[in-house]
């Protein structure tokens, strides 16, 4: 008589959505900050900027009926945001790289959790170097003209865009061939910042340069929020404040989708 042996093979249970992004997330803050080379620049790169720009251009630009810190602060924040948003590009790049991805794809995860966790802690890390930038401003002369509900959603927009950049540096460090070609994706900040309005209004530029400023998503996404802190003075150009939420919902949209699919793939970089 055969006896024979039944063996049941239990399934490893699956990691939920939320658990595999806050796994994700706290590890990605957590490597950040044991990294003071990204610690530092990242939080302080638009006080830099800031100062520079208040002490050194203020007398030469005339940005009336505001004062100069009070035109370029909005400018500084966001193109804060994009830039500190540039190293998710690096960080992803890197992680793939030394092969983490595939550690974490080999798991029983949610996928999608790995691209939600890595953007919710970019967005935060970005977040924080704004208000730094922010409360920079403020001891440098920097007051909001507007009341509790401009400033409120003038705060909902700043997070807004900290995620739409974060996403799209997400997608494009996974598609990045190298942490090296990742890094110079941070490249496309500059043109943007500079031919924007950012620092100086589009009206003083050449008319092909401010025609470009104007149709690019940093501008109007500078200019809203500029509307909604100085609102009693310059008031809330609606159609800025439009083409904002358009832009940054467009970006996130596509930049979530790309990041999510190129996140699943399991070859590491050379």
């Amino acid at each position: 008589m055969i006896a024979t042996i039944h063996t049941t093979v239990t399934p490893i249970p699956s990691a939920g959505l939320a658990a595999t992004s806050a796994t994700i997330g706290s590890k990605t803050l957590k490597v950040f900050l044991r990294d003071p080379q990204a610690v530092f620049p990242t939080l302080l790169q638009g006080v830099l900027f800031l100062l520079v720009f208040r002490y050194v251009f203020a007398g030469a630009i005339d940005s009336a009926p505001l004062t100069y810190v009070d035109y370029m602060t909005p400018g500084i924040i966001t193109t804060t945001l994009l830039f500190g948003s540039s190293q998710a590009a690096v960080t992803v790049a890197k992680e793939r790289s030394a092969g983490f991805s595939d550690r974490v794809l080999s798991m029983p995860v949610a996928r999608a959790g790995i691209t939600l966790g890595r953007l919710a802690a970019q967005s935060t890390i970005v977040v924080a170097a704004a208000l730094t930038t922010l409360l920079a401003a403020f001891v440098t002369g920097f007051r909001p003209h507007a009341g509790v509900c401009e400033l409120v959603l003038a705060l909902a927009m700043l997070v807004l865009y900290s995620v739409a950049f974060a996403a799209l540096f997400l997608a494009l460090g996974s598609a990045a061939s190298s942490p090296e070609a990742a890094q110079g994706l941070a490249f496309i900040a500059i043109p943007l910042t500079f031919i924007s309005s950012a620092i100086v209004p589009t009206a003083s530029m050449p008319g092909w340069l401010a025609a470009v400023a104007d149709f690019q998503p940093l501008t109007p996404m500078i200019d809203a929020l500029r509307g909604l802190t100085q609102s009693d003075l310059i008031g809330v150009d609606q159609t800025s404040l439009m083409a904002a939420l358009a832009w940054s919902a467009g970006i996130l949209l596509v930049s979530v989708i790309m990041a999510v699919r190129l996140a699943s793939r399991t070859k590491a970089l050379n």
